[in-house]
């Protein structure tokens, strides 16, 4: 996979072939509910902002993304999203498009509840997700697949409409593990395992009606 570390010889972004488009993909920076302990879940019933690191992270992934190649700028219409894009949008005179399909998941009535509390109400419903979280939703949500079937066809559609370009995606760790865990060829059962960090960064392929991720979740930019 591509090396993204700051300073590496391949650390500029690859220049596409005109048939060819390259994303990076970001999670948005950290919120409050993000990195509480316990985790709280948090969805897109729940338009939070960035934290104080949420907005040093955004400032961190901008400055990191500033001399590499980025033609246009995509993200989620969540609060925690569009503010994660807009330093990246600054420093590269872009107007973000809003993607409505990679918003986060709908967590249903788990939103903004940690998994503690959740194992302890709804133990059923918990082990149910916890074993098989690719057919059973979060709380009566969405489903990991669901996630998948509403954001990768929408990415895919961006990218197609993008080619010979190198743009950037910001959405949510949902949207991202599903995602990747489809493109690695993963079971979605399994998807609990890919965790994208907060300004995570992950690059895409797309060429000839194929997606492939290149690159998974560098954070050197973050200090990390």
């Amino acid at each position: 996979m591509t090396d993204l570390r700051v300073g590496s010889a391949s650390s500029p972004l690859p220049s596409p072939a005109p048939d060819v488009c390259i994303a990076v993909l970001i999670r948005h920076g950290a919120t409050d509910a993000s990195a509480a302990q316990p985790q709280i879940l948090q969805g897109q019933a729940t338009d939070s902002p960035l934290s104080a690191v949420g907005e040093r992270q955004a400032l961190q992934t901008a400055e990191f993304l500033a001399t590499r190649r980025i033609d246009q700028l995509f993200c989620s219409p969540m609060k925690r999203a569009q503010q994660t894009a807009s330093p990246i949008a600054a420093v590269h005179a872009l107007r973000p498009t809003l993607v409505p399909e990679i918003i986060e998941a709908d967590l249903g009535r788990w939103e903004l509840r940690s998994w503690d509390q959740i194992a302890h109400d709804e133990p059923v419903e918990y082990e149910q997700f916890i074993a098989r979280p690719d057919i059973h939703a979060y709380g009566g949500g969405e489903s990991i697949a669901a996630v998948r079937d509403r954001a990768l066809p929408a990415i895919e559609r961006v990218m197609a409409s993008c080619l010979g370009k190198s743009i950037a995606l910001v959405t949510h760790r949902i949207v991202i593990r599903a995602c990747v865990a489809h493109l690695l060829g993963a079971p979605l059962a399994e998807s609990r395992r890919v965790s994208p960090s907060t300004c995570g960064v992950s690059l895409l392929r797309y060429s000839g009606g194929k997606l492939e991720l290149i690159g998974f979740n560098s954070v050197f930019h973050l200090g990390q």
